[in-house]
């Protein structure tokens, strides 16, 4: 088997996304990667991430693909089945100060938040066309729409809530409270639960 032939299984093996990290993990020179771009057999997404021609890809998997961010907000209650249509923009919880390509990205809203606060309720998803990416779980994304509820739709969080309660299975409602009470949100919250229970 060619070196070409084995970052198209790669690819195959991936639905149609490589990177440049699992082609030096497969002892293949990048060199290999500039050929098939220039072959048109795959395109190259940005810095480090390839697609295959024949795929439609992966946008929530390209547009944070090698940065420092996590779906949140809107975007994150679409990921968890808590709202009731797919979002127009991207949300993205960012540490404060951080640039880069989204920075400019008139369909990404960036949410700033401190360094020992971003990693709190963070997890690894499947995207809607199959990669791993990262997501808030719904405790905090719950928690982050109150924290900001002035520049968030009512409705929005309403049927976020209920749905979220809905759910015995996999709500975990001493963890909401814990984060609820880290964010500074604990009042809003019990406005909520008061009537949604």
């Amino acid at each position: 088997m060619t070196k070409e032939e084995k970052i198209l299984n790669i690819l195959q093996e991936n639905n149609g996304i490589i990177t440049t990290k699992q082609v030096e993990e497969n002892n293949i020179d990048k060199i290999y990667l500039t050929r098939l771009v220039k072959k048109g057999i795959i395109d190259r997404i940005k810095r480090g991430l390839y697609v295959s021609v024949n795929t439609w890809g992966d946008e929530y998997f390209n547009l944070i693909y090698g940065i420092n961010a996590i779906y949140s907000y809107e975007t994150a209650l679409y990921f968890l089945g808590l709202c009731e249509s797919v979002p127009t923009s991207y949300n993205l919880t960012v540490p404060r100060g951080h640039k880069s390509s989204l920075n400019h990205n008139d369909k990404v809203i960036l949410h700033f938040v401190k360094r020992e606060y971003l990693e709190i309720g963070k997890v690894s998803i499947k995207s809607p066309q199959g990669q791993m990416i990262t997501c808030y779980n719904a405790e905090r994304t719950i928690c982050d729409l109150l924290k900001d509820k002035q520049n968030q739709d009512i409705e929005t969080l309403k049927y976020a809530i209920s749905e979220y309660l809905k759910d015995k299975k996999s709500r975990d409602l001493p963890k909401l409270m814990e984060y609820a009470k880290t964010f500074n949100v604990d009042g809003s919250l019990n406005n909520y639960l008061e009537v949604l229970m």
